[in-house]
């Protein structure tokens, strides 16, 4: 009798812990509802395309400390993604993890890197109403070069706006003795010369330089260049 009464005042016990369960995830997920329904969507922008360069078997440069571009760009674009979205900003990721945008039928590296490029290009015209921000890292031996600097497509004024404004932000906030200048795309940048939005490529610095290297490869660096980033364009779509 005893073992009885034992066994209805647990089972009492477990229904009422269940029921207040029950009830503790009802009210999380409202709270979690209701906090997703405020948050701000700057439903008059244009989509923003972040686009990691390279990928794949397309490494891009390579650091002195052996550190391929490819992870380096990912890395700031996962992280620049994160931060305007959080913003508000709708986005849209060209990659999200090391792969070559290339067809199947592509086989040598050569076709493998057009065919991604094309791929690239297909995305971007996918979004009528879009900016596109493409993010590399430079390297140029046998000179010391360091610091960051953003070109735009020879197409729009709106490219050239953006990159001054992305230049500046990242100069005043991150690299105040930064001294390079924005610059127009020439053919040899496939994406930016045949943009027909607002698009610019930021290199974030020289993989050949071995402090601006080791930089690079911080992830509290490549958060503040993400911010800073993301600051001028948000400057740019207030504007």
């Amino acid at each position: 009798m005893v073992i009885y009464m034992n066994k209805k005042v647990f089972l009492a016990v477990l229904v009422s812990c269940l029921m207040v369960f029950t009830a503790f995830l009802f009210i999380k997920y409202k709270m979690a509802s209701q906090i997703a329904s405020q948050t701000p969507i700057n439903q008059g922008n244009p989509v923003i395309i972040i686009d990691a360069g390279h990928g794949g078997v397309d490494g891009g440069a390579v650091g002195r400390n052996g550190v391929e571009e490819k992870e380096i760009n990912l890395k700031i674009a996962l992280k620049l993604n994160e931060l305007l979205q959080c913003t508000g900003y709708n986005t849209v990721m060209i990659r999200t993890e090391d792969i070559c945008l290339a067809d199947d039928d592509a086989k040598s590296i050569k076709a493998k890197k057009t065919s991604d490029l094309h791929n690239r290009m297909a995305i971007m015209k996918k979004y009528e109403d879009a900016i596109f921000v493409s993010i590399h890292q430079n390297s140029y031996y046998g000179s010391k070069a360091a610091g960051t600097q953003v070109f735009y497509s020879p197409n729009s004024k709106e490219s050239e706006t953006l990159a001054d404004l992305i230049q500046s932000s990242v100069k005043n906030g991150l690299q105040p003795d930064n001294k390079r200048l924005t610059k127009k795309a020439d053919s040899s940048i496939y994406l930016l010369y045949s943009a027909k939005k607002t698009a610019v490529m930021v290199e974030c610095g020289f993989l050949s330089d071995y402090d601006e290297n080791l930089k690079l490869c911080n992830s509290e660096y490549q958060e503040q260049l993400a911010f800073y980033i993301a600051e001028g364009i948000k400057t740019f779509l207030n504007e």
